[in-house]
């Protein structure tokens, strides 16, 4: 689940240059002929686990968010967010009820990120704060990160505007799924979406207790996944005291 989404052309590298490296450390040839071939492999092989270490440690750091303050959020996102039956308190409930924040709960069960076209259709152009947890469903499905991709573009497209923050959660990702991450880290950068690691998300589904099969949150599970969104979004919220009723928004 913690699989790095670098850039095709850079797993193309490192693969290349590791099998040098380790055919020249493995031959059977005198070392006066190949050790300063073997030396120079050997150096540049550990430039690059350096090099791609420090750069994937930088996306594991949670963002200083910055941005225009906003006394709501809005969230588009699946079961996740919009609870299965298995809490009676979503998450983003659990977050107005800790801070007296508004949030507009858009997300729906079972929804991918074609899903989330619509979501973003209601989202109003006072929203200056909108979390994006999607993307779940269609790992599991197993579809096309093509299909994923133009999903998001269009998302990513509709919500980005002058004086709005867009934050989405980053998706863990198992080898075969790395594309997926690919297209969000690429996203991301092109609109100017603030990413929460994914280590944020595995950590809250890994709690014990937190979810009810390993996905689906439990009240324990909400209360961890509202105090984690807090903590990230604090520097963007307006903090109210005293909680409001569940905001929704048709």
């Amino acid at each position: 689940m913690a699989c790095p989404p670098f850039p095709w052309g850079i797993d193309v590298l490192f693969g290349l240059v590791f099998l040098v490296w380790f055919s020249s450390t493995n031959r059977r040839q005198s070392k006066r002929r190949s050790g300063g071939f073997g030396t120079a492999i050997t150096a540049v092989f550990v430039l690059l686990l350096l090099c791609l270490s420090t750069i994937e440690f930088v996306h594991r750091q949670v963002p200083t968010i910055t941005g225009q303050k906003s006394d709501h959020l809005v969230v588009i996102g699946d079961s996740i967010s919009a609870g299965l039956g298995v809490t009676p308190h979503p998450w983003p409930d659990v977050m107005r009820e800790m801070t007296g924040i508004e949030v507009i709960n858009l997300s729906k069960p079972g929804a991918t990120m074609k899903d989330g076209i619509a979501m973003a259709a209601h989202v109003a152009p006072e929203d200056h704060l909108v979390l994006i947890e999607l993307g779940g469903n269609d790992l599991i499905s197993g579809g096309p990160s093509s299909d994923f991709e133009r999903a998001l573009g269009t998302v990513t497209a509709k919500l980005a505007a002058p004086g709005r923050t867009l934050v989405m959660f980053e998706l863990p990702l198992m080898p075969q799924m790395v594309s997926y991450g690919q297209v969000q880290r690429r996203l991301a950068k092109k609109y100017g979406i603030w990413l929460i690691p994914k280590r944020c998300l595995a950590r809250v589904l890994s709690t014990k207790d937190a979810t009810s099969d390993g996905l689906h949150l439990t009240d324990i599970g909400a209360r961890r996944m509202a105090t984690l969104v807090v903590e990230v979004l604090a520097p963007v919220l307006k903090v109210q005291s005293g909680a409001t009723s569940p905001a929704t928004r048709p």
